[in-house]
């Protein structure tokens, strides 16, 4: 080649690289605060930061070479919701990847932590203590042959949970006179078996939610929001399968969005006992991604649960491919609560919830959307924390 014909060339591609590199520099970048997008495509999750290892049941469930690429991709998708609305809690903060390393004096709060959570007991003051009334209330709602007059007289002995009753058959989801509801027999007649049955639950865990101060944003009230809303979708999923009892499934859900706020409120103490250090979300979230559904299941055992929630925590650990009736209806509650509250807030269009959905191959996963999405299903119960 000639010296002309090779500074030409040169010329053509110092122009393309330039025109390359034009293209990448205005890119617009992403606006702070924003979603992003859920994936198109599965990626292995990084390794489990060293600094909160759960444990080793928690990693059991590793998907195996010959998974189904479906239905990897739809984890994967589900998993990234859940991630977004963990940003959302956080107030947008950016919270990296799980396994991510943490600066150090960080991942000591976070060691600390999980030390702390791999211990404790009903004495630590973190366990909240079991309700009272809880195993004789599950028995009787749970009783087909039961009425609705000893439910009642049963919700009449706990002052709190009468007024809760009392408030919710007065809202205007239930109320369908001018008239009050003063009884708790009418309360109980007013809203049904069913009603009572998603009241009692809500109600039991309830008083726990509220007294959960943070220094992490909007967290407590985002969990409580997305704890309530995946319990009722697990709930309809139970009762739609005809396979799982609709208030295990519930209570199932709620008792996850409790275990996350224990999990927060022994980080929030280790911060804490080092107040040189500012509270950092990705602190928050690397914990609460290794010990929210061990402390679930260590709530379980000190209520003395139903073993079968027992059961579906460990399902829960252990991954998709361990999932029995009740552990899939908890996830696919969870999944739906998170894409509809990423929806409500703007973070999230409809169509690509209903494909992520789609994805998780359950039947009637469109009518969970709608229940999901319902206006009513913004307050259906009183009282989110602040």
């Amino acid at each position: 080649m000639t010296t002309p014909a090779l500074v030409l060339a040169g010329l053509a591609c110092l122009s393309a690289f330039g025109f390359l590199l034009w293209r990448v520099l205005r890119r617009p970048a992403r606006p702070v605060g924003e979603a992003a997008p859920l994936p198109t495509s599965v990626r292995a999750p990084p390794p489990r930061s060293a600094a909160v290892e759960a444990p080793s049941s928690a990693v059991a469930g590793t998907a195996s070479p010959d998974e189904d690429p479906g239905a990897a991709d739809a984890e994967a998708r589900i998993e990234a919701a859940l991630h977004a609305l963990r940003g959302l809690a956080f107030d947008d903060a950016p919270l990296p990847a799980p396994g991510e390393p943490l600066p150090p004096a960080h991942a000591e709060i976070a060691r600390a932590a999980g030390a702390l959570l791999a211990r404790m007991d009903a004495q630590s003051g973190y366990i909240p203590r079991r309700p009272q009334l809880l195993p004789r209330l599950m028995q009787t709602v749970n009783n087909p042959d039961a009425s609705l007059r000893s439910i009642a007289a049963i919700i009449a002995q706990d002052p709190a949970l009468a007024g809760n009753l009392l408030r919710i058959a007065n809202s205007s989801m239930y109320r369908v006179q001018s008239r009050p509801v003063e009884s708790m027999e009418r309360a109980v007649v007013t809203v049904g078996t069913e009603g009572i049955r998603q009241i009692i639950a809500a109600a039991l865990v309830q008083p726990v939610m509220e007294s959960a101060g943070s220094v992490f944003g909007r967290f407590p009230g985002v969990v409580w929001e997305h704890a309530l809303l995946a319990a009722a979708v697990a709930a309809e999923h139970a009762r739609r399968a005809g396979q799982e009892d609709p208030f295990a499934a519930q209570l199932l859900g709620l008792l996850h969005g409790l275990a996350a706020i224990v999990v927060v409120r022994v980080v929030r103490d280790q911060y804490a006992k080092r107040p040189e250090l500012v509270p950092e979300p990705a602190v928050a979230a690397a914990v609460l991604d290794a010990w929210t559904v061990p402390t679930a299941r260590r709530i379980a055992e000190h209520w003395s649960l139903s073993p079968r929630i027992a059961a579906a925590l460990d399902e829960a650990l252990a991954g998709p491919g361990a999932y029995g009736p009740l552990a899939r209806a908890h996830h696919v509650g969870r999944a739906t609560a998170a894409l509809a509250i990423l929806h409500r807030a703007g973070r999230l269009d409809e169509a690509e919830a209903l494909r992520v959905l789609d994805g998780c191959g359950e039947s009637g996963v469109r009518a969970l959307w709608a229940r999901a999405t319902a206006p009513e299903e913004e307050s259906v119960l009183p009282g989110a924390p602040a």
